[in-house]
Parts: structure tokens; C-alpha cells; sequence
């Protein structure tokens, strides 16, 4: 099953409630996605394992609180990976991380981003 690229309710739920510091949050992750992309694909172009470890840490710790469910859980799945010590299944689950940001980018420059309690978006 695809998780939704944002449910905005679950980030919301993650803000204690409210609505503005939800979309504060997720305006913070925007402007970091092209950062987290650009790392990914650096440390995965030189190898680096732990590089990636790091940067998945800290996307899954970043969308945590944004109902950004798609990025959240590939950027978990990669890093548990890492940690797992699994070369041949990286460059796969780098992969989704990167599409789940493409579609959480594309989301926002559709100009369509739901409600505070909007329905999730796949």
C-alpha cells in the first residue's frame, strides 16, 4: 500500500493540535527537502553508509512532525538498512526517499496542499 505524500490531520496530531505551528513545521521541510535530496545523492554517489545513515536520521526525524507519512517512512526504512549493513539494498530504498520528496515537492507546487483537516493526499 502507498502511504499518503501528507496527511495533514496526522500533522496536526504531531503539533500537539495546532494548526499553524503544523504548517510552520512543514514549511521548515520544504525548505530542506532540496538539502536532504542533494545529500542523499552525494553519499550514496561516494559510498557512504553512515553519511546516509545520518541524513535519513535526520529526514525521518524532520517529517516526523509534518504528516509527510511517504517521506517518513522511506527515510526510516533507509536508515534501519544502513544499520543492517545491507550495500545491495541501498541504492533501492535511496531511490524512494528521493520520489517521496519529488512528490511532496510536486504537491506543494501544484498549489493544491490540503487543509489543516483535510483528507491525506496520495
Amino acid at each position: 500500500m502507498t502511504n499518503p505524500v501528507l496527511d495533514p490531520r496526522l500533522g496536526v496530531e504531531s503539533t500537539c493540535g495546532d494548526p499553524v505551528t503544523w504548517r510552520e513545521a512543514l514549511e521548515l521541510l520544504y525548505g530542506l527537502l532540496p538539502d536532504y535530496a542533494g545529500n542523499l545523492g552525494a553519499a550514496m554517489a561516494a559510498g557512504d553508509a553512515a553519511r546516509l545513515r545520518g541524513v535519513a536520521h535526520s529526514l525521518a526525524g524532520a517529517s516526523s512532525y509534518c504528516g509527510t507519512v511517504a517521506v517518513h517512512v522511506s527515510a526510516k526504512r533507509l536508515e534501519a538498512l544502513c544499520l543492517q549493513d545491507d550495500a545491495d539494498a541501498l541504492p533501492d530504498a535511496v531511490n524512494a526517499v528521493l520520489h517521496n520528496i519529488e512528490r511532496l515537492i510536486h504537491l506543494k507546487q501544484s498549489g493544491t496542499l490540503p487543509p489543516p483537516d483535510g483528507a491525506p493526499v496520495y
